[in-house]
Formats: C-alpha cells, structure tokens, sequence
C-alpha cells in the first residue's frame, strides 16, 4: 500500500514537472513581451516620430531575423513546439511593424494599439498555458489508469439463437 502511494507521488511529481516547465516557459515569454511593450509606451511618449518610427523598424526587423532562426533550429529538431514559438515571434513582428500604420488607419492613439496587442498576447499565452496544463494532465493521468489494459478494445460478438417454431 505504502509503495502504491509512493508511484503516485512520483508520478505527479513527473506531471508537475512537465507542465511547470512548459507553462513556465509561456510565462517567461508572456512576461517579456508585457515589458516589450511597456518599453515601446514609453518610447513613444518620450521621443520624436521619426526615432521611434526608426526603432519600430530596428525592433520589427530584430524580431523577424529571431523568429527565421527559430523557425530554422526547429526544423533541423523536427519540433513543432519550437516552430510554434517562431510563428509567435513573427506575429510579434508583423504587429511591431504595424504599429505606425494601424492607428493611422483606425484613428486611434499609438498607445491604445500598444495596449490592445499587450492584452492580447497576454491573453492568448494565458489560454495557451491552460490548454498546454489540461492536455498534458489528461495524457499523463491516461497513462496512470489501468482501464485500457482491463477492457480490451475487441468487441463483443454475441450469438444469435434461432426460435423453434415448435417450441412456442
């Protein structure tokens, strides 16, 4: 009984550890580009359009140049978590590279665009690590359960019987 108890503790240590290293990672990266941003508001508040129109493109071009090297060292890794984070960085880009253009477009303070892309990458690496959390879990607590070995997935073949006419 006490073994039993000890390989659950170890196990959930493992989960744990798994997806603490995955949220905790999408943290890290959530909370990098918060201050990313938080640095472009006040860029932008303090300095000419022209310099910061300068650093929006030196910060665009950065990024692009990280997210091509991240999409390079996942495919020479086969790894589709790597790949994801390089769509990440080139998102990050591309709105980087639009902020002089969409508050123009829409009318609206510099500022306000850079607060909205704040909340959204906030949100979405929020969701990310909830679903990331869930699914690793559920995987994990999957391989713990002895149901799959007790039910087996052949079916049940049932023989049909045949009714005597003379037995009615």
């Amino acid at each position: 009984m006490e073994n039993d108890s000890k390989e659950k503790n170890n196990i959930f240590k493992k989960i744990n550890c798994l997806v603490t290293g995955s949220v905790l990672n999408n943290l890290v990266y959530a909370s990098m580009i918060t201050i990313y941003f938080m640095f472009f508001n006040m860029y932008a508040v303090t300095t000419e359009s022209v310099i910061f129109t300068q650093y929006i493109k030196i910060a665009s071009f950065i990024f692009l140049l990280l997210s091509i090297l991240i999409f390079e060292i996942a495919y020479k890794k086969d790894n589709d978590e790597i790949a994801l984070n390089g769509i990440e960085i080139l998102v990050l880009s591309i709105f980087s590279l639009l902020i002089q253009y969409i508050p123009k477009v829409l009318k609206i303070n510099e500022n306000t665009y850079m607060f909205a892309g704040t909340y959204i990458f906030l949100i979405y690496y929020g969701i990310k690590n909830i679903v990331i959390y869930t699914c690793e879990r559920k995987k994990e607590l999957d391989n713990l359960s002895d149901i799959k070995e007790i039910v087996k997935d052949e079916p049940i073949k049932k023989e049909t019987k045949r009714k005597n006419k003379a037995n009615e």
